[in-house]
């Protein structure tokens, strides 16, 4: 009787960032049996068994690291700087192929999970399907589904507006029947043209409502927030992740307001500051000016960009100093911010207080 022996795969590199914070494993190794890792350390440490199959693949010039994990993408998107209200009116079937395409490039710059935050209609419940059926390749899915607003608010038009707090309950229902694994609730308006950024978009007996419903089937809530006052209509409702987390008055004028900033740390909620997405587009106009001249508007939209990343980067440290849970969420593909650069955001909360492991 022939019984076959386990294969084992060795990976030997310079050093391995293992993603718990700490220093970096210097001459380390990976051991894998069949598609299980078995163990991490020190080269000298990890050993097959004398009597094993086994692949030795020694690269010590190159550092291994757990896949990252983006908890705020937009697979939909192209990144070019197209409004998602433009993007929105495209056909169900092109946002689909571009979300593909969007997912092999996440996957393909070391992000292994994703977390969506609100496509139109089914798409990407489409991708996760045909990545778990091995058709295409991608990266694990977290998702929500259509993101929820209001009527003519933030994101509305990818297909889940709903008024009132028999409406919200029942989009909740519809939207964890067709797979959502979380809620992802637009609390105050945002880039689309027909909402008012600086303003709550649903009551608060709505916001209750949809929380209730999703804490009912057992998921978890994020509520995209780009004011204080949706912030605390988002407490008040007890979201589970405040997404943005803009400390502004309804003019768009800065308001960080330390009491609700305490609030958010005593309720435990998780923090996705997206810091990058503001730099991404003042990326892409030094680029043009390398090339040209920058028009007066042009130059404009610059310092207003490279103001607001320094001021994104300035509430991020103070929310990293007050002990906060943050999180990487990329807001990629958004503006100009393409799928496939999630280490942009990484480095920002690096540049914003976390160590570099940490920040990993």
């Amino acid at each position: 009787m022939n019984i076959e022996k386990p294969f084992y795969v060795l990976i030997k590199v310079g050093r391995i960032i293992d993603g718990k914070g700490g220093k970096p494993i210097l001459n380390g190794a990976i051991l894998i049996k069949d598609d299980m890792i078995l163990a991490v350390g020190k080269s000298e440490d990890i050993m097959p068994p004398g009597v094993a199959n086994v692949d030795i693949y020694d690269y010590p010039d190159k550092v291994a690291m757990p896949g990252m994990i983006d908890c705020h993408t937009h697979h939909n998107g192209f990144g070019d700087g197209t409004p998602m209200d433009d993007i929105a009116g495209y056909d169900d079937e092109i946002l689909t192929l571009q979300s593909a395409k969007n997912a092999r490039a996440s996957l393909y710059t070391g992000v292994t999970t994703i977390r969506e935050n609100g496509p139109k209609n089914l798409t990407m419940f489409r991708i996760r399907d045909a990545i778990e059926q091995g058709i295409i390749l991608g990266p694990r899915m977290v998702l929500c589904g259509r993101p929820m607003s209001i009527i003519g608010g933030h994101m509305g038009y990818f297909g889940s507006e709903s008024t009132g707090p028999d409406e919200a309950r029942s989009m909740v229902r519809q939207l964890i029947k067709e797979g959502a694994d979380y809620i992802k609730i637009t609390a105050t308006g945002g880039g689309t043209r027909t909402s008012f950024p600086y303003l709550p978009s649903f009551g608060l007996d709505e916001l209750r409502a949809i929380t209730e419903e999703t804490r009912k089937f057992g998921k978890l809530s994020a509520a995209h927030c780009m004011a204080t006052s949706g912030i605390v209509n988002a407490l008040d409702a007890d979201v589970d992740m405040i997404i943005h987390c803009y400390f502004k008055n309804g003019d768009g004028s800065d308001d960080f307001n330390p009491a609700v900033a305490d609030r958010m740390g005593e309720q435990g909620v998780y923090i996705n500051p997206t810091v990058h997405v503001a730099r991404a587009r003042a990326w892409k106009l030094q680029r043009m000016s390398e090339l040209r001249p920058l028009s007066r508007e042009e130059q404009k939209r610059l310092d207003v960009d490279l103001r607001t990343f320094e001021e994104r980067l300035e509430l991020c440290r103070r929310l990293i100093n007050m002990g906060h849970k943050m999180i990487t969420g990329s807001d990629s593909s958004w503006d100009d911010y393409k799928l496939g650069n999630t280490i942009n955001e990484v480095e920002c909360l690096a540049m914003a207080g976390f160590s570099p492991m940490k920040a990993i």
